[in-house]
């Protein structure tokens, strides 16, 4: 067999250190000057490209915020001004998301926000009530005072039924009868009526819905979950419906069903309008009527430039002028924002910030609170007159953090390079290293087997030296030197075999015949071979074998051979009590023999190792245990071979059990032979 080329010598080893640290050396030594002369005029280079690169952002980012003005211009002109200003302000808010909207007719009169209160005629409520409401809110008699109201419920005129019914439920929660409370309520929030055509009426029909809702939170809504979304729903029915209804009542009524839904969140995702949808419709109804309210700002909007931005109350606004109308479309301070986004996307990841001024120099967008002077100063597209945008270092000299980045790109690079030249060298030291290793391993290989092959030649010399010289009492000795050279025989023959093997192994040449085999007869053959050398070392032999196993696909007489390996094994590294099972059982896919003793146990640093060829524990020569360190090799080399797998399951001192398990009934692809 061959074991591998001559040593290495120490002679040797300082040469590849030598070559090693050349072929890093002169690398890095070429790197550092390549580095040297790349960055030398890096800085003016940087301040070239950055002032060009810079110009071209703002003139992108002006061009973008040009469309997306243009874009919300085009998208007021599809939207018309209808009878009902509230199908306008819902078209603008929900389908081109203007977060409000104030609307002039041809005469610079307000028409969208609805301005000003419901004025309705109470002297007839306030005569019948009277008695009602001084016991309610003066003597605090809320029985006698629901009992007042309750004779005012049936009267033909339905605001004074309706403020009835509503006084009566209001007194019944007071004095803890909130089911009827509840009850009373919903007469006056479900009466058929005519309130969707009078207004005064629709907003008598909403307090009582209100009141209900609020009736139903304070006893529990959840187990009236069906009366409260009916409730809720029938106001956001009445939302922007009725044209003369102010718009300051269609916020009231947006917020108190927000603040419903907010504490009985069961209501969400019951309601006509989704919670985000009546959150946003009110938010741009707000916004709306704040800045409508506004009389300095709505008398001057004629005689401002259209199609302009410009500070509208806390936000900002477009002004818009049509042949009929007169818009001013109103932002947050986000929603202006969100129209700049541009100069947001394009200096996002850059080395300088960006500022936006309005024409009063309020600050709009950016850098809020910036650090000494803009390095470049440009205005805004034309929708934005006055309007800046500044830029601002972000700390430190621009084109210096530039430059030294793209030097930094050029250390890092020759860094990456010379460990890259380390790594390679590492490999190179471990290849020599692995080849020393296995030199040494190899020879002592060689002394292993001399003294392995030598101990039974010695044996049976002298066996036989003895039975020629006559030197015998009687035909029982010699029965005794002829078995005991037979053992020796038969040792070796072994010995030999595996040296065969494993040559055969590493050519490449050991080839099997798969075929259909009973694990029952590959663990009987392979239990009796041992079943003698196990009664000579008086070793306690049981076995576990199922009567009805599947068949294998596997070469018999390798199977044969590594079991028996692996009974041998357990039987050379126990004690004096030796203790040893073959247990062979199905499990899922597979039929299973396991090896189990009481030996001395393998540490899991070298359970990884003790399939490798040549490996043994313990290598010295003086070792209690026979063997070459093959055994495990080619037990590992026949179970790969039939596509099987083989598990190690050992602690020191308690024994070890070897499991190999091979799957059930497969065939090879290409015929009955697998070669390795």
């Amino acid at each position: 067999m061959k074991f591998g080329s001559a040593p290495i010598t120490g002679r040797n080893q300082l040469q590849w250190v030598v070559l090693l640290a050349i072929a890093v050396v002169l690398p890095t030594v070429s790197l550092l000057w390549f580095m040297s002369r790349a960055v030398s005029n890096e800085r003016l280079v940087i301040r070239e490209k950055l002032a060009a690169i810079y110009q071209d952002k703002l003139a992108l980012a002006c061009q973008k915020t040009a469309e997306t003005c243009a874009a919300n211009i085009s998208a007021i002109d599809k939207t018309e001004l209808t009878a009902n200003p509230y199908s306008f302000f819902k078209q603008l808010a929900l389908e081109h998301n203007f977060e409000g909207v104030v609307a002039l007719d041809s005469k610079s009169v307000v028409v969208y926000p609805v301005m000003g209160d419901i004025i309705s005629d109470t002297t007839q409520q306030d005569n019948a009530f009277a008695v009602a409401r001084q016991l309610e809110f003066t003597g605090r008699q809320y029985a006698e005072a629901a009992e007042s109201y309750g004779r005012f419920a049936a009267a033909k005129d339905p605001q004074i039924a309706i403020a009835a019914i509503m006084g009566k439920s209001r007194c019944l929660a007071k004095i803890g009868r909130l089911d009827e409370a509840i009850e009373e309520c919903q007469k006056a929030a479900f009466t058929p009526s005519e309130e969707k055509t009078n207004t005064v009426l629709l907003v008598a029909v909403q307090n009582a819905r209100l009141l209900l809702l609020d009736l139903l939170r304070q006893a529990g809504a959840k187990s009236r979950a069906e009366l409260a979304e009916r409730t809720a729903n029938a106001l956001i029915a009445d939302l922007y419906i009725a044209p003369k209804m102010p718009s300051s009542r269609n916020f009231f009524i947006a917020e108190k069903v927000l603040d419903a839904i907010r504490e009985m969140p069961f209501l969400e995702g019951k309601t006509k309008l989704a919670k985000e949808t009546l959150a946003k419709l009110a938010a741009a109804e707000g916004l709306s009527i704040s800045v409508a309210e506004n009389a300095s700002l709505i008398r001057t909007l004629t005689d401002r430039p259209p199609d302009t931005f410009f500070r509208a109350g806390a936000g900002y606004g477009l002004y818009r002028k049509t042949q009929s109308t007169a818009l001013l479309i109103l932002f947050s301070n986000n929603g202006i924002a969100s129209v700049l986004a541009s100069y947001e996307d394009t200096f996002k990841n850059s080395d300088s910030a960006y500022r936006i001024v309005d024409a009063s120099g309020d600050f709009v967008a950016g850098l809020a609170k910036p650090t000494g002077r803009p390095f470049a100063t440009a205005s805004l597209a034309d929708c934005f007159p006055g309007w800046k945008v500044e830029l601002y270092f972000k700390g430190g000299e621009i084109f210096d953090k530039a430059a030294d980045r793209q030097i930094a790109i050029y250390i890092w690079t020759g860094t990456l390079v010379i460990l890259l030249i380390l790594v390679v060298g590492a490999f190179a030291a471990r290849a020599i290293g692995r080849q020393i290793r296995l030199n040494k391993m190899k020879n002592d290989f060689i002394a292993t087997v001399s003294h392995e092959l030598k101990t039974p030649l010695s044996s049976m010399r002298v066996l036989v030296d003895t039975l020629l010289e006559g030197n015998i009492k009687d035909e029982t000795q010699t029965e005794e030197y002829l078995r005991m050279t037979a053992r020796e025989n038969e040792r070796l023959s072994r010995m030999i075999d595996n040296f065969l093997t494993f040559s055969r192994m590493e050519r490449n040449k050991k080839a099997f015949e798969i075929v259909p085999a009973n694990p029952v007869a590959i663990a009987n053959d392979a239990a009796e071979v041992v079943r003698t050398k196990y009664a000579t070392h008086k070793c306690q032999f049981t076995t576990d074998i199922t009567s009805k196993l599947p068949e294998i696909a596997a070469d018999h007489d390798a199977m044969v051979t590594v079991v028996v390996n692996l009974l041998d094994n357990a039987c050379k590294y126990t004690g004096e009590h030796k203790q040893v099972s073959l247990k062979v059982f199905a499990e899922k896919d597979y039929v299973c023999f396991a090896v189990s003793d009481n030996g001395i146990g393998i540490a899991r640093r070298h359970i990884r190792k003790i399939f490798d060829s040549f490996y043994q524990v313990d290598n010295s020569l003086a070792r209690k245990a026979e063997g070459c360190g093959l055994g495990l090799s080619i037990v590992k080399f026949i179970v790969d071979a039939h596509k099987g797998k083989i598990s190690v399951d050992s602690k020191p001192g308690k024994g070890s059990t070897f499991t190999v398990r091979l799957p059930i009934g497969r065939n090879n692809k290409n015929g009955n032979s697998a070669h390795n």
